[in-house]
């Protein structure tokens, strides 16, 4: 059985959220991503690594040696699991309808044109996508 949302805890999701099928990192890559991203705070090494050998255990992390460390890309697995935690929080957040927050957002004067511009592709790729499935 694959694992899914109930199985990775919150380090997990946001680590296998840093990797990508396509470009390897290496712990200490991952480690300073997780300090960018929480503004500085960096995790010890070992807590970072554990996580990576963790997610690779659970099939959704690839690992390939180069010299004497590992390198981490994201699984054949880890888009479907992103989408299932992707799914689980938008049922939690918005229960009732989505659109609600996503409207919001185009409201909101932070958004620059180059964001809205990057929702507007985002937007014209589902609907394609939607389109296509038919």
């Amino acid at each position: 059985m694959p694992p899914d949302e109930r199985s990775l805890g919150p380090l997990e999701g946001r680590v296998l959220g840093l990797l990508k099928a396509d470009s390897a990192r290496s712990v200490q890559d991952v480690q300073a991503a997780l300090a960018d991203a929480d503004g500085g705070h960096e995790l010890a090494y070992t807590t970072v690594m554990t996580v990576l050998v963790r997610l690779h255990e659970k099939g959704l992390v690839a690992r390939e040696r180069e010299g004497r460390r590992y390198l981490y890309r994201a699984g054949m697995q880890a888009p479907g699991v992103s989408r299932g935690l992707v799914a689980s929080l938008k049922r939690a957040l918005f229960p009732n309808d989505a659109r609600g927050p996503l409207l919001a957002l185009l409201d909101d004067e932070a958004l620059s044109a180059d964001d809205l511009r990057a929702l507007r592709g985002k937007i014209d790729e589902r609907l394609r996508q939607k389109k296509d499935s038919r």
